[in-house]
């Protein structure tokens, strides 16, 4: 038995010898699998963070392993990255890697990158061995080359820090990992929808979920509501046409509206804040949205991600007084224009703004009153608020600034008397009073105040020109004239003091003494609002305070919770010494007191001595402007009004405008 193998060697040697250049080749040698540096897959990842940051979605997807390019196309990665982006409002994103740690992957198919092996060859059997078969092993199993072998992936694993500056949910802070696996030419990202999170699973999306409040109510003095909700989600105004134009009105936003507001939350079926306060308190009334970002797994699991608290509206408390509101808007219910403004000289609170023709903000939401009567929808002629939007001239309504300047300045005093012509000459122009009227010889400032002396006023003006050129325009800006009278929550105009720098750039030269004389009487470049009027008059009877003017008080959530508050607020301190403005008060109130005063017959038995002052502004038609701003009781106001009339035909301030200044301060006085 110890020599048999050895006989039978024999001949497989003597074989072997005979037949060398038919020998098999020889068992090859697998390829030797390629290692890249670790640190160059931190430095890819790296790349790709700086991609993200920049919003580069092309170049992060360039960074893909091309087997997971297969599984999700360039639109899909950039979308939903670019979801998120949108969704959470990104503003910046910072990212780092850290050190990369060595993994096992779970075993999958032989990547197309790297070749399969060649089969070991099988021998072919010698034709010349003995017929007796030997015994032998049990044959190995073929390879297919073209198999899809499995096997364990090496592979990298890099954590990543991201933080997020998220307008929506605030900082968000992403602690995420990176795997890398080796290709034939390097590190390869094996990217799935869970790097950016995880509940998305490998095939989620992301869907952003809004709640949005009841709009707040309007409401006012005496629990007054102006301005609700209704449970079919209509926006109805309980007081119809009254204060209409304060109040406003809303609509549904258009697509053209999202091109800006969609940023804020606002969605189709949305409604939005049109004109007054419905427009102004928008942030008020409509509260903040609360915000869901949820994953959506591709089974249909839903992950709430991050969250913010929905804010209802607010209701918002206004200072609208409803009988005053109402004692003005009559007033001026036979004209087919008009507007008034009501504040307290003691406070700066707004009792009215009210403006003809008049508005129910009714015929623009439901269309009909709450009655059910149907309503015409209001042109852009009813919506507009002349009270704070219309700018007139003045007209000798500003006589008592020009008395104010000269008493400061000291060019006239209490005692000062000077004449009254009916005609004045300046360089190669021709002043007049109205209707060539007169007073004869040298009258007191009051008396020239309550008639209304043009003739008196304009040379005055001139001497404080003379005296300081910018003294009488320097006045009006600390009356708030030319300005914001910062009422808050409405849009108001500012209108013109025609100084030296606004005709300098509006190609009018610059200030002169004609311009001075102009102005004396309201006239030249001058705009005003009826509600800047109203409060310049106020600051007059009230000894030299400007007040910042208040519409809004407070907004208060559902729950008690109060959201904003507005408290009186002083604009500005007037440097005029009080007894200055008490002499102009005695000169306004002449107006309502002499008999040849432009406002006596309109206040005559009214009970309550009343300072005001009426003007009647030239308008390049033959339709002037009528105006009558008042303050009562003239030694301790309580009341402010300023009334006028555009393009009243022969009309004038006294016998026009004074007598519905006369109704509102009866409907104040009466409670």
């Amino acid at each position: 038995m110890s020599g048999r193998p050895l006989l039978l060697a024999l001949p497989l040697l003597a074989l072997a010898a005979c037949s060398a250049d038919s020998a098999p080749d020889p068992t090859p040698v697998p390829t030797t699998f390629p290692q890249a540096a670790p640190t160059a897959a931190v430095e890819l990842a790296s790349r790709y963070l700086d991609a993200w940051a920049a919003g580069d979605y092309a170049a992060m997807y360039a960074e893909l392993d091309p087997a997971i390019r297969d599984d999700y196309s360039a639109d899909q990665f950039a979308e939903l990255h670019a979801a998120f982006a949108e969704m959470a409002q990104v503003h910046g994103l910072a990212a780092t890697a850290g050190a990369p740690t060595l993994v096992a992957l779970a075993p999958e198919p032989r990547s197309s990158q790297f070749p399969a092996p060649t089969a070991t060859p099988v021998p072919t059997p010698d034709p010349s061995a003995s017929a007796e078969p030997e015994p032998t092993a049990p044959a190995a199993p073929s390879i297919d080359p073209a198999a899809p072998l499995q096997g364990p992936v090496p592979g990298l694993a890099i954590p990543v820090s991201v933080d997020v500056d998220s307008e929506r949910f605030g900082d968000l802070s992403l602690e995420r990992e990176l795997t890398y696996v080796q290709g034939a030419d390097g590190w390869l990202l094996r990217w799935s929808p869970e790097v950016l999170f995880p509940e998305l699973g490998p095939d989620g999306t992301l869907r952003l979920d809004r709640e949005l409040g009841t709009r707040g109510r309007i409401i006012g003095d005496g629990g007054v509501v102006w301005a609700e909700t209704r449970d079919d989600g209509a926006r109805v105004y309980p007081q119809e046409a009254l204060a209409g134009q304060v109040i406003g009105y809303v609509s549904e936003v258009t697509a053209e509206d999202l091109e800006t507001l969609a940023a804020d939350g606002y969605r189709a079926g949305d409604v939005v804040g049109r004109s007054g306060l419905e427009s102004g308190a928008e942030a008020l009334l409509r509260g903040t949205p609360g915000w869901s970002l949820v994953a959506v797994g591709g089974d249909g699991t839903e992950s709430v991600l991050y969250q913010t608290e929905m804010v209802p509206g607010g209701d918002v408390a206004i200072t609208i007084r409803p009988n005053v509101q109402l004692a003005a808007q009559q007033a001026l219910a036979s004209h087919a224009e008009g507007a008034t403004a009501v504040v307290d000289p003691r406070s700066g609170d707004v009792w009215a703004l009210a403006s003809q023709p008049a508005f129910n903000p009714n015929s623009l939401t439901i269309g009909t009153t709450l009655a059910g009567e149907p309503l015409t929808p209001a042109g852009t002629g009813q919506i507009f608020n002349k009270a704070v939007l219309g700018a007139y001239p003045a007209g000798s309504s500003f006589k008592p600034f020009t008395l104010v300047a000269a008493l400061q300045t000291g060019v006239a005093s209490p005692a000062s008397t000077r004449p009254c012509p009916p005609t004045w000459q300046y360089g190669d122009f021709t002043f007049r009073n109205y209707m060539d009227h007169s007073l004869p010889g040298q009258v007191g400032l009051a008396e020239s105040m309550a008639f209304s002396c043009n003739t008196t006023y304009m040379p005055l003006a001139l001497e404080v020109y003379q005296t300081d050129e910018t003294a009488l325009t320097d006045l009006l800006k600390d009356f708030g004239f030319g300005a914001a009278t910062g009422i808050g929550y409405l849009v108001e105009e500012i209108g013109i003091v025609p100084d030296d720098a606004w005709l300098a750039a509006n190609g009018r030269g610059g200030y002169s003494g004609f311009e001075q004389v102009q102005l004396a009487i309201g006239q030249g470049a001058l705009l005003l609002t009826p509600l800047q009027l109203a409060n310049a008059y106020a600051a007059i009877g009230n000894g030299g305070t400007l007040w910042q003017p208040r519409i809004v008080t407070s907004a208060t959530l559902p729950d008690g919770t109060l959201v904003a508050g507005v408290e009186p607020t002083v604009a500005h301190q007037i440097p005029v010494d009080a007894a200055a403005l008490a002499f102009v008060t005695d000169t306004l109130q002449a107006v309502t007191t002499l008999p040849y005063g432009t406002g006596t017959a309109a206040f005559s038995g009214f009970g309550i001595p009343v300072a005001g002052k009426s003007g009647t502004a030239e308008t390049g038609t033959p339709d002037p402007h009528a105006w009558f701003p008042a303050y009562a009781p003239a030694d301790d106001p309580t009341i402010a009004v300023a009334t006028i009339l555009p393009y009243i035909a022969l009309g004038t301030g006294g016998t026009d405008a004074a007598p519905l200044v006369r109704q509102v301060m009866a409907a104040h006085f009466s409670q």
